[in-house]
């Protein structure tokens, strides 16, 4: 429950908090210092397709950098809930297909998510559905030019979820912010950061 300010409960002085509440780690009941972090969620180290097929570096112009954030994207945003334990498998796909620089590479494997993937998720799965992805470019006019080395790309990105049984959900459409680097001018261009709103 959300309030707004001066909005509350009795008569406006601050509750004290039961001593027999447990800990929880939010409000007035801490998580205690000896608490230990979530774990990370497993993820698959399957390397099945996702069904309809996603693109490899090998079948995308390299040195193009719109079509590299293109292709990089849609495997980003492409899961199939038969081969995949949560979304960010998609994002890990990506890594082992060679899209992302170093850097990103690493961030993306050692931030795995650390809580389940929800009703979403859940409901997916129900329908053993795969997910299809539109992108669509969206520009930008405030956004910079491309030099030799960095380029930036904008879509808008409208992911639907579809079932094996005839089940379709409802699309996500979502403003994706991709940025790409590569060492020097006529290298492969990777991608360097992905920023969905």
């Amino acid at each position: 429950m959300l309030l707004a300010a001066g909005c509350g409960f009795g008569s406006g002085s601050d509750p004290k908090p039961p001593a027999s509440r447990p800990a929880t780690g939010t409000g007035p009941y801490p998580t205690p210092p000896h608490a230990s972090p979530a774990a990370p969620l497993p993820s698959t180290t399957n390397t099945a397709t996702p069904k309809g097929g996603v693109p490899t570096p090998g079948s995308v112009d390299q040195r193009d950098a719109t079509a590299v954030s293109r292709a990089a994207l849609t495997v980003m945003l492409t899961s199939d809930t038969t081969t995949d334990i949560t979304p960010h498998d998609a994002n890990l796909r990506a890594v082992r297909a060679g899209w992302c620089t170093e850097d990103f590479a690493r961030q993306i494997r050692d931030t795995p998510p650390r809580s389940a993937p929800g009703a979403t998720w859940t409901t997916w799965t129900r329908h053993r559905a795969y997910t299809t992805v539109n992108l669509r470019p969206a520009q930008d006019a405030g956004r910079p030019g491309d030099d030799a080395t960095h380029a930036l790309r904008q879509w808008s990105v409208t992911t639907t979820a579809r079932g094996r049984d005839g089940w379709n959900g409802p699309p996500d459409i979502v403003a994706a912010f991709v940025e790409l680097s590569r060492p020097a001018d006529g290298d492969p261009w990777r991608v360097a950061g992905v920023s969905l709103q």
